[in-house]
């Protein structure tokens, strides 16, 4: 919320500065006709593209985009209005001042919508990289377990052992490939059970699936 509030600050005292700049006169925008054309035009596209389906970011996403539209058709409508009523200023020339108006709130309020909610389209993408990166990676990579066995603290005949039982090779394989018997083979298993909290193969493989996937995510 603090955040937020910088955000919106900062947004103030840029109007501010523009407006002094320009010699802009701010009660010019108190016209509450153009203000609601906008906020109305926005509503009325958002409620007739709503799906059941929609989550509150479609929602808000939804808004932003038809907020940018509702307040360019306004605008144009009310230009092209002005120009065939020929709507003149007290100088004899066209006046539309009060014609732009609509680009103008539209632009502040989708400013303020973008401080106030996340763009749903970077949360996506963000979201959408992470999986696509724990997917491109092989989480049984030989140097990624090494990783996460010696973070459980394995030795390093366990992280041999270990290795083996993530290939879903038997007691009786693993003791053939490490020249040792299956009765050490199986005091290798359960010290490898016991530090990774796991009860048998099928657990101890789904802990380290989430460990890995963990250091990917933090790698990307």
């Amino acid at each position: 919320m603090k955040t937020q509030l910088i955000k919106i600050a900062g947004l103030a005292s840029y109007l501010i500065i523009l407006g002094a700049l320009f010699n802009f006169n701010w009660i010019l925008i108190l016209n509450p006709k153009p203000f609601f054309s906008v906020l109305l035009g926005m509503l009325i596209l958002t409620a007739s593209q709503y799906k059941k389906a929609y989550t509150k970011d479609d929602i808000i996403y939804s808004l932003r985009w038809n907020l940018i539209f509702s307040s360019f058709l306004t605008t144009l409508i009310s230009i092209l209005s002005s120009i065939s009523t020929m709507k003149l200023s007290d100088t004899g020339r066209l006046d539309i001042t009060e014609s732009i108006l609509p680009m103008l709130y539209g632009s502040i309020l989708y400013l303020i919508l973008n401080i106030l909610f996340n763009n749903p389209i970077k949360v996506a993408s963000k979201e959408n990289s992470s999986e696509a990166a724990v997917k491109s990676v092989n989480l049984f990579d030989p140097a990624l377990s090494q990783r996460i066995f010696i973070e459980y603290g394995l030795t390093n005949r366990e992280c041999h052992v270990a290795s083996k039982l993530l290939e879903n090779a038997s007691n009786k394989e693993i003791a053939a490939q490490l020249y040792i018997s299956e009765a050490t083979i199986k005091k290798h298993i359960q010290n490898i059970y016991q530090k990774f909290g796991a009860t048998d193969r099928s657990s101890y493989k789904e802990i380290y699936i989430k460990e890995a996937s963990k250091v990917v995510h933090t790698i990307s």
